[in-house]
């Protein structure tokens, strides 16, 4: 199933945050605790109210807060900064006010939030590259994208293709894939796409959380179709069918 973009870029408000799912139970939905919530404006956006160009968009704060599981209790604390929103509305006789609210961008959570689902037959090393991936999802994504890079290398080591040579040398994982496609061409192109999507992450160039969120799509479909084998098993089926209609 694909990331839900929408849902991890939604941001909180003084007395709701979106249905984010509990990282412990998965079933149930985190929900703000709202006396727990602390803001404040930073030092550099209080500077820039001097400027002649300020804007209601340069306001900042740092914030904190405690989001509790509706279902098992589990208490996830966060924090990020935030700003205002404008609104404009119109009263009984026409005229028009302006609304001010603040939003809240979550940086960090305590605990890592599943973007994505880790089912048991995940191997170990791959489950820790994605449960790192999601600590820093929302604050690194250049950080979120190496690790997804490493989830890559682990699942071509856990196929048997070495990252050593004989003599001990490190081999790049450009000819590890070239080793992999000789075992499984189409998962090995895939992960040749979080190769490179890794090492943007590794480099200057500027990634954004839909980037992240491509790597995520990519190794989801990859992991499923090596470890849980719904997409396999429904290849073989289309190809049993084929076989058995022809003469």
């Amino acid at each position: 199933m694909p990331v839900s973009r929408s849902l991890w870029k939604q941001s909180m408000t003084e007395r709701y945050a979106p249905a984010w799912p509990c990282p412990t139970c998965r079933g149930g939905k985190l929900r703000l605790k709202p006396e727990t919530l602390h803001y404040a404006e930073t030092a550099a956006s209080r500077q820039r109210h001097h400027e002649e160009s300020w804007h209601i968009t340069d306001y900042e704060t740092a914030f904190s807060a405690m989001l509790e599981c509706g279902r098992c209790a589990q208490i996830v604390s966060c924090c990020g900064n935030g700003g205002l929103d404008q609104f404009e509305n119109r009263d009984e006789e026409g005229e028009f006010t302006v609304s001010e609210s603040h939003f809240f961008r979550v940086k960090f959570f305590s605990l890592p939030m599943r973007i994505l689902d880790i089912p048991r037959r995940y191997p170990s090393a791959v489950k820790e590259c994605l449960i790192r991936s999601f600590f820093v999802f929302f604050c690194d994504h250049r950080a979120a994208a190496n690790h997804i890079r490493q989830c890559a290398e682990e699942v071509i080591s856990h196929a048997g293709v070495p990252s050593a040579n004989s003599k001990g040398n490190f081999v790049p994982l450009s000819k590890r894939i070239e080793e992999f496609s000789k075992i499984d061409a189409e998962n090995a192109e895939r992960v040749d796409a979080l190769r490179y999507i890794g090492n943007f992450g590794s480099h200057p160039e500027k990634i954004t959380m839909d980037n992240v969120c491509d790597a995520y799509d990519i190794l989801e479909v990859t992991l499923e179709d090596l470890y849980v084998g719904h997409q396999r098993s429904v290849r073989d089926l289309v190809k049993r069918i084929i076989h058995d209609r022809r003469p």
